[in-house]
């Protein structure tokens, strides 16, 4: 006989494989009239959600990890249709939404269902004429030289498109020149308004966090500089550019203390285009916001990287445009409508995508120039995003100076454990400048040369474990008590939006003692550097370690990747991209081989039918 649904529940919960808000709900379900296939299904489609899926499949029966499934056969669907707690694709005011065979919690059903209406309105709109001159290879904005060898110029192409259509996604990896092809888009949109007498456009640059707004504004900023210092920009239209960037929260005017955003459908944005840097972190429920505050004469550009781990909330909406979209796989009529900047350009036999509209909004680049094709870091990143375990140990053997791969067959064989014992040392060396330096802009910048990325949060590899003993290191180096939290030299990361304190997620700072010997906390932001008292801070933590997850939109000089000693669900292929690419100069990747093996073979797949919603099936 089967134990009872809550046992098996509880069971799950005490071995991790549940959370207990999950439990809750199941005896929620129960209590409010469901039979026990429901309450189960609650509660798998609860820790789903958690897992960042915005529904749950039931191609199969469901189960929890490693277990049976929690029910047999195929009754489970008109169970579903039947039960009171659950509505249809088109009755909202229940708790679960059974839709397309699929389970969703009710609200990331209504999130799904209107992003994908307000995109397909997007792409809907007619194409818009393209004026060429500008983006003829090799001319005035477009430089040759960003191009892979026989390839289209994928930036000028990406402009090409953001011009024509509504909806623009331009992916590429590290260096690919996302911020090359804004500036120049940004110019053309400008050039094109005032040559036809029209009002300069409004343009909104954004980013999902503190820290990714930051490096977009001083990319952009930095684009500006050196396209007017080669002469080529006018002064009339330099001034009219954009050179601020803010976080999408304070785009929409979303506070903590609320849901809804001060801009949306019936309240949009006074902008006309909104470009979004690092659009693979933003989740399902603010890309709705955000798509949907868009005005209906404007357009929505996002950037980002396909390959990049997706958001920590629930759905990858960057992913799901750019996956049944193919790889630059555009139709015959787009291809014809670019003119020279396709001539000759077919896409590779078999690259047929999933969704033809789709493929239209889509332009991958190609060619990175931060990491050349034949360089080190490019070459482990391209391995990697091929699964390709072989060429990424020839990689690491070639003894190259900026890439360090060490691996151990047997974690419990004592060599990995040495080496974990002796990093923080390591990094506590790497570290010294933080408590020598007095000047906070000097600080900042010593910060940002190096970091330890790790996969987990707890554990012998994660960052609150290795946070720990590096401070325990310097500590024991300085002078300083270990048990007291503030202390000169400490690096602090942000870890919640403070719309009061202008801090948000993903900021970093450093703590100093001034000359009136009392404790500030340092931050480099847009309008220049700043310093708080340490009770004023949000929520945060030290910062010498950090997840992956928290270091996307952040790059160092030097980063080393620390990976479990064992097979983790965390740990896939994307968030081995995602790390090594923190770095620009030097990558060192620690671990055993097996689990790093696994997390190559495994990518993250994302349970959604944002893809299929908007194939219009």
């Amino acid at each position: 006989m089967n134990p009872p649904l809550m046992d098996r529940l509880r069971r799950a919960v005490a071995d991790d494989r549940l959370r207990p808000l999950d439990l809750a709900l199941a005896d929620w379900c129960l209590r409010h009239g469901s039979g026990e296939p429901v309450a189960a299904a609650m509660a798998l489609v609860s820790r789903a959600a958690g897992d960042g899926h915005t529904c749950l499949p039931l191609d199969t029966p469901p189960a929890l990890p490693g277990d049976r499934p929690l029910w047999s056969g195929d009754g489970l669907p008109a169970m579903l249709r039947e039960s009171p707690l659950v509505g249809g694709p088109d009755d909202e005011n229940r708790p679960l939404i059974y839709d397309r065979n699929a389970l969703y919690l009710q609200r990331y059903h209504d999130y799904e269902r209107r992003l994908a209406a307000r995109l397909r309105e997007l792409m809907a709109v007619e194409p818009a004429p393209v004026d060429f001159a500008p983006l003829i290879p090799g001319g005035p904005l477009f430089d040759a030289v960003w191009t892979g060898p026989g390839e289209p110029q994928w930036q000028a192409v990406a402009a090409f498109v953001a011009l024509r259509r509504r909806l623009a996604v331009i992916s590429g990896g590290p260096g690919t020149g996302k911020t090359y092809t804004v500036v120049r888009l940004m110019r053309l949109l400008m050039e094109t308004a005032v040559a036809a007498g029209h009002p300069p456009p409004v343009i909104q640059l954004a980013a999902p966090t503190g820290k990714a707004a930051a490096r977009m504004m001083e990319s952009v900023r930095r684009g500006l500089a050196e396209m007017g210092e080669s002469g080529g920009l006018p002064d009339r239209i330099a001034a009219l550019l954009p050179r601020e960037a803010t976080t999408l929260h304070r785009l929409l005017g979303l506070t903590r203390h609320s849901i809804q955003p001060h801009h949306h459908r019936d309240r949009p944005l006074a902008t006309d285009t909104v470009i979004v840097d690092e659009a693979s972190m933003v989740d399902l429920p603010l890309m709705t916001k955000l798509a949907e505050a868009v005005p209906d004469h404007g357009r929505l550009i996002l950037l980002g990287d396909r390959y990049q781990l997706a958001s920590v909330e629930s759905g990858s909406v960057l992913a799901e445009l750019c996956r049944p979209a193919g790889v630059n796989a555009f139709s015959r009529p787009q291809r014809e409508a670019a003119g020279a900047l396709l001539a000759g350009y077919a896409p590779p036999p078999g690259a047929a995508p999933e969704n033809r509209l789709l493929a239209d909004h889509v332009v991958t680049l190609r060619t990175s120039h931060r990491f050349r094709p034949d360089s080190p870091i490019g070459r482990l990143a391209a391995a990697v995003n091929a699964g390709d375990m072989e060429r990424l140990v020839e990689i690491a053997d070639h003894g190259h100076t900026d890439v360090t791969v060490r691996l151990w067959d047997d974690a419990a064989a004592g060599g990995f454990e040495a080496a974990l014992h002796t990093l923080p040392g390591e990094l506590a060396d790497a570290y010294h400048p933080l408590f020598e330096a007095d000047r906070p802009e000097e600080t900042l910048a010593a910060l940002e040369r190096t970091r330890l990325l790790t996969a987990t949060r707890i554990g012998p590899t994660g960052s609150e474990t290795l946070n720990r003993r590096i401070t325990e290191h310097l500590a024991r180096r300085h002078g300083l008590d270990p048990n007291h939290r503030w202390y000169h030299g400490r690096p602090v990361l942000i870890t919640h939006n403070d719309y009061r304190a202008g801090l948000f997620n993903g900021d970093t700072g450093v703590c100093l003692r001034g000359a009136d010997g009392r404790l500030r906390v340092w931050f480099a932001s847009r309008d220049g550097l700043r310093a708080l008292l340490p009770t004023a801070l949000p929520e945060h933590e030290t910062a010498y370690a950090m997840t992956v997850h928290k270091s996307q939109g952040s790059e160092f000089e030097a980063v080393t990747l620390l990976l479990p000693a064992h097979e983790t669900p965390l740990l896939t292929r994307e968030l081995i991209y995602t790390g090594l690419t923190r770095a620009r100069e030097r990558i060192t990747i620690l671990g055993a081989r097996g689990p790093l093996e696994a997390a190559l073979r495994k990518t993250t797949r994302r349970a959604s039918k944002l893809a299929e919603r908007l194939s219009g099936h």
